[in-house]
């Protein structure tokens, strides 16, 4: 019963502190997380490529940007566990 109680206190906190986390990126980051779409919704793979690119060199680890590589690594044919080069 211990462990229930502490998980659910664990996973209140994370849910509560979610926002936060998520308001933590620059606005540089959302501004190239927008072009990300833009260029998603217009099917310009070139702006998805270099706003990925320049998302990269500042925050490899985000977690939009990992999804967005692998929502650009699908539509390329290509496995989501290939390492790719954004200058391709």
């Amino acid at each position: 019963m211990r462990k229930l109680s502490l998980s659910l206190l664990t996973l209140s906190l994370g849910v509560a502190l979610l926002p936060l986390a998520q308001a933590a990126a620059t606005p540089a980051q959302e501004h190239l997380l927008e072009q990300v779409r833009l260029g998603e919704a217009s099917n310009r793979e070139d702006l998805v490529r270099q706003s990925l690119y320049r998302l990269e060199l500042i925050d490899p680890n985000n977690p939009d940007l990992i999804a967005a590589r692998m929502r650009y690594l699908l539509r390329q044919g290509m496995p989501p566990g290939r390492k790719k080069s954004w200058n391709d």
